[in-house]
């Protein structure tokens, strides 16, 4: 920074004509240039929504109940029918079904949809084709990796579910029954690493396998505690909520880190991208929320208070999108720099970040895409 000259003259000095104007001018540009390259460092990392390309992915006519990435597409359900649609808005894919209460998931290679507690499996595929899985038993859960595995639980009258992991195909590869406590959910990663999330009466516990063999690899128990959600993220690191932690575990079932959220309570989370995030409300301080991310070694990425409730997150290798109450949402750097704003249209109960910097904007109104690379 230029600092103003207050000497005086030296003693048979002579005064040079106009120099306090050229000086006064050549301050004035470097103010007006150093202004520029703030506004231009601003409007790098903070974009207005108006520089945001946008497009109606899929009308209220062709809005399903049921929405999941798929790569950088996405698959939808609804009570007559299920489609697969790319990332340029064309449906790739599409079957007419009977579901009362249609479910999806999906990633690049496939979609995988079925009928909330009822019998069978079906996937739609890139190419135009679908497959059928007779699981028989009803499908409670089902979730694709990034390699195609399907990994399902099914529960009948007389079970309290069991795991089935499936090729891309639809190919059975592996099968395995609790002997005690109840399965809520189960996820793969890569092309062997299966975890499972039991319920048992002391608690939770994490149980780790190959799926190439039955043989438990690994376990945390958790006594006292309920795991509402747990994914793998991108460097295999397994990341899991309960009421009262975010705990991140390797594949043998060693605790990494855990973060305790003390007096608050859980309100939404993101366990599937390059970094684990979640956000909690406090039950103090007039409900003041606050998100914030961890990566995989529980190491603080950033902390940011939430102007508002948190509806959804979803994270990405390097960003992470929030939907807030009131149709407002926020996508955010790592470290919770706030990169851009954007208001999407009214009715929106999911969001998806995809790897290619988009973001689907889905509920019943229809699915709006979001181009944040923009």
């Amino acid at each position: 920074m230029m600092q103003s000259d207050n000497r005086e003259p030296r003693a048979g000095s002579a005064a040079v004509p106009g120099r306090g104007v050229r000086v006064l001018v050549a301050t004035a540009a470097l103010l007006v240039i150093a202004a520029l390259l703030l506004f231009l460092s601003i409007t790098r990392s903070i974009r207005p929504s108006s520089a945001l390309r946008e497009n109606g992915f899929i009308g209220p006519e062709d809005a399903g109940e049921a929405y999941a990435a798929a790569g950088n597409g996405l698959a939808v359900a609804g009570n007559g029918f299920i489609r697969l649609y790319a990332a340029s808005g064309k449906c790739v894919a599409e079957q007419a079904v009977e579901f009362a209460d249609p479910m999806c998931v999906g990633s690049s290679l496939l979609g995988a949809y079925y009928d909330l507690n009822a019998p069978d499996l079906l996937a739609l595929y890139p190419d135009g084709s679908c497959r059928r899985a007779q699981t028989g038993a009803g499908v409670a859960f089902a979730d694709v990796n990034e390699t195609g595995l399907v990994t399902v639980i099914l529960t009948d009258d007389d079970s309290r579910g069991f795991v089935m992991v499936y090729d891309t195909d639809l190919t059975p590869l592996f099968r395995w029954e609790p002997g005690g406590g109840y399965v809520i959910c189960a996820r793969t990663r890569g092309e062997d690493t299966l975890c499972v999330n039991c319920l048992t009466p002391e608690g939770a516990v994490l149980r780790f396998f190959r799926i190439d063999s039955d043989q438990e690899q690994g376990r945390l128990s958790l006594p006292g505690e309920l795991v509402v959600d747990m994914d793998f993220l991108s460097d295999g690191t397994l990341a899991a909520v309960t009421e009262n932690w975010l705990l991140l575990v390797d594949g043998s079932g060693e605790l990494i880190s855990s973060m305790d959220f003390g007096e608050s309570r859980l309100e939404a989370w993101s366990l599937d991208g390059g970094f684990a995030a979640v956000a909690t409300v406090s039950a103090q301080d007039g409900g003041s929320g606050t998100i914030t991310s961890l990566s995989s070694d529980g190491q603080i990425l950033g902390s940011c208070p939430a102007s508002r409730h948190v509806e959804a997150l979803s994270g990405g290798k390097d960003a992470l999108l929030v939907y807030y109450t009131g149709d407002e949402s926020t996508l955010y750097g790592a470290d919770l720099t706030e990169l851009v704003n954007f208001q999407p249209d009214e009715d929106v109960t999911r969001v998806f970040l995809t790897p290619n910097d988009m973001a689907f904007y889905a509920g019943s109104g229809g699915v709006t895409l979001v181009d944040f690379g923009q």
